[in-house]
């Protein structure tokens, strides 16, 4: 009996923390690569402060889960066409393809919204020789792709 409650009070409940912290963990950091225009493949461990795309679809504004996408393509350079707060936004059309079954859509007048100026991605990235995790900046119209490695096959 009391093994029992002991399960129920203490092992369950640590469980289902520790499996709901591990997947926390894993979704912040998706390894991939940044492709510029000029097919320079930059490699990331994370990007930061981008959890979403906004853009249109069939004529019906549109929020898509970064999480969901494997691939952004970056069809025309974004532009800077308004302001928000301050934050310069880049929008422009970009490809999208879907995680689950690789179904590719293309959004119109689209941006990654951050709480910073939108013309850049900041990312992190592992010093192969000290394993120390810095930070780099990549200018948003400098990119044709952003590749997340869960989504190569």
């Amino acid at each position: 009996m009391g093994v029992r409650m002991c399960m129920r009070l203490v092992a369950i409940p640590l469980l289902t923390i520790l499996c709901l912290a591990t997947f926390a963990i894993a979704d912040q950091g998706r390894p991939g690569r940044l492709v510029t225009l000029d097919n320079k493949e930059i490699v990331f461990d994370s990007i930061m402060e981008r959890d979403i795309v906004k853009g249109w679809w069939n004529g019906s504004a549109i929020t898509v889960p970064l999480n969901t996408v494997t691939e952004i393509t970056f069809f025309e350079a974004p532009k800077v066409d308004y302001s928000i707060i301050g934050n310069d936004i880049k929008t422009g059309i970009m490809g999208l393809t879907r995680r689950n079954d690789g179904k590719k859509f293309v959004l119109h007048d689209a941006f990654m919204p951050a709480d910073c100026n939108c013309s850049y991605i900041t990312y992190t990235y592992r010093n192969p020789f000290t394993g120390e995790t810095l930070q780099a900046n990549a200018a948003i119209d400098g990119l044709q792709k952003i590749i997340f490695e869960d989504g190569v096959r």
